[in-house]
């Protein structure tokens, strides 16, 4: 079974696409069209209102009992539910999908383990988002493999596991799309951050955010320039490290990701030898207070 809309999978971490599946019969004009118009809602990044719209065809859906469009569906509304930074709904959403298609005998989209993971993963619970990451690395789909790899680098990062994220970014290395190509790039950023590399690991950490700028992942490039930004901080460079975490921040804040703004920003002016820097940061401080 496969997601049949091409929707992302923001991850903070980059998009993955599913496959279309051709229609065998008469198409429900009503489900077409609310899932046609969540399609569009999340490409002009507006979650919410593809979610309201998810939540229309999956009705529609359940109310044919269609279990492909169940599946479809479900997927899609768990991943624009991610893209809303509702971590919780986008769970719930994942696994009761998995649930019905298994119960009713489908094989459920790999995707789906990814996307429970990442959830899992963004409210903190890293041990049971590794075991899902790793059931979806090891998924027949290349491409929520390479992005299950990616997840669990990170995770191997932040455990202070210095041979997970090394085979993590192994396993990216050969990568030829540009979204799994940042991927590769930022867990190389990382791995240079830990051998006290600094100036590798900035320039890494800033041609990954230049990657993920290219592929309209702009959740990871904010997370790119931070690293940067704490590569130079550590490389004793406070006037680079300053200018990295404001435009990470800024970049945080136009998203609505209040949490990474405000830590970012407050590295920024904390660092920074530019008053023009240090106030534009306190500036953008204080709008996310109001």
């Amino acid at each position: 079974m496969r997601a049949a809309t091409a929707a992302a999978i923001l991850l903070g971490l980059s998009a993955c696409g599913s496959a279309q599946q051709a229609p065998t019969g008469p198409v429900d004009e009503a489900l077409q069209r609310e899932s046609n118009a969540g399609q569009i809602a999340f490409q002009l990044e507006r979650p919410e209102e593809a979610i309201a719209r998810y939540e229309d065809a999956l009705k529609r859906a359940q109310a044919r009992d269609d279990l492909n469009a169940i599946g479809d569906i479900g997927f899609n509304l768990a991943v624009a539910e991610l893209e809303a930074n509702h971590p919780d709904r986008a769970l719930e959403v994942a696994r009761s999908t998995e649930q019905e298609v298994e119960r009713r005998g489908g094989t459920p989209f790999s995707g789906l383990a990814l996307v429970e993971a990442t959830s899992l993963y963004r409210t903190g619970d890293r041990e049971a988002a590794d075991a899902l990451a790793r059931k979806a690395a090891a998924a027949g789909d290349k491409t929520v493999a390479a992005r299950a790899m990616f997840l669990r680098g990170l995770i191997a990062d932040e455990r202070d596991d210095p041979p997970g994220l090394a085979a993590a970014a192994g396993a990216l290395k050969s990568a030829t799309d540009p979204s799994l190509q940042a991927d590769a790039v930022e867990l190389q950023a990382r791995l240079s951050l830990r051998a006290k590399a600094y100036i590798p690991a900035r320039r890494e950490a800033e041609r990954a955010a230049a990657l993920r700028q290219k592929a309209l992942d702009y959740r990871g490039m904010a997370r790119a320039l931070a690293l940067g930004g704490e590569a130079a901080r550590l490389g004793g460079d406070a006037a680079t490290a300053s200018d990295l975490f404001l435009r990470a921040g800024r970049s945080a804040a136009a998203q609505g990701d209040k949490t990474s703004a405000r830590q970012w920003l407050q590295e920024s002016a904390s660092l920074a030898t530019d008053n023009t820097v240090r106030s534009a940061a306190k500036e953008l401080l204080k709008t996310l207070e109001s």
